[in-house]
């Protein structure tokens, strides 16, 4: 496990993450479930980066029989402990404490066990440096049952359209966006955090060479500060 100073944001984000999960950021994830489409009835999915629970929450409310939440931060992960604890008793939801890695994904291949998933999610949580990136992508897309799906839901690189979207508006997120990415390059220019950004064609080379020769999907989406691609497991 890695130290907190590795994730000390994430400790931070934690105190007012669901308060500031804006109409943008539900409208993107039903862009996904669109593409999803009947993927999602009596899928197992891995919320990797699950913060505390809301695309869990949605998954499960949408016919998901086995939702995996990790999460590296125990107070996210309390947070869905807390939040969606009917899931929980029933056996639907289990929570796994653990920053992403390949032996992570190795473990939800596990085809003895049953668990190997049909959707693996990034949403807002794939930040690390390109080259480890790749590595827990590859691992991901090879734990996925076949048909399965690998989806990532990222931050724009650019800050206009982060912060203001494609014309150049304020929107009700602009002033979160332009706090949340000074932080976050903050942190990673004083080296004390990971802050990975891509535009829409970076994320999907990112895709491509995590996986070379697997097409990858570009999800349309209305919401212009963020991008999200898929991959299908052939």
């Amino acid at each position: 496990m890695k130290g907190i100073n590795d994730h000390w944001s994430w400790y931070f984000s934690a105190l007012f993450y669901r308060y500031s999960y804006f109409r943008n950021a539900h409208q993107v994830d039903d862009d996904l479930f669109h593409f999803l489409g009947k993927r999602l009835q009596g899928a197992r999915v891995a919320d990797c980066g699950c913060g505390p629970g809301i695309v869990t929450e949605k998954f499960l409310a949408r016919g998901a029989t086995k939702v995996f939440a990790i999460d590296v931060n125990p107070i996210m992960l309390r947070q869905v402990k807390h939040r969606l604890s009917v899931y929980i008793e029933s056996g639907q939801l289990e929570t796994i404490s653990s920053p992403f890695s390949p032996d992570l994904f190795l473990d939800l291949a596990d085809h003895r066990t049953g668990i190997q998933p049909n959707i693996v999610l990034f949403k807002r949580s794939l930040y690390s440096q390109p080259d480890h990136s790749r590595k827990i992508l590859e691992a991901a897309y090879n734990c996925l049952s076949p048909q399965g799906v690998l989806a990532i839901i990222h931050p724009e690189r650019s800050l206009k359209r982060y912060a203001f979207g494609s014309e150049m508006k304020i929107r009700s997120y602009s002033v979160y966006h332009l706090f949340n990415r000074t932080i976050s390059l903050l942190a990673n220019s004083l080296g004390i955090g990971q802050y990975a950004v891509y535009d829409q064609a970076g994320l999907m080379a990112l895709m491509r060479s995590a996986i070379p020769g697997k097409q990858v999907f570009s999800i349309p989406t209305s919401q212009s500060a963020y991008n999200v691609v898929a991959a299908i497991k052939q």
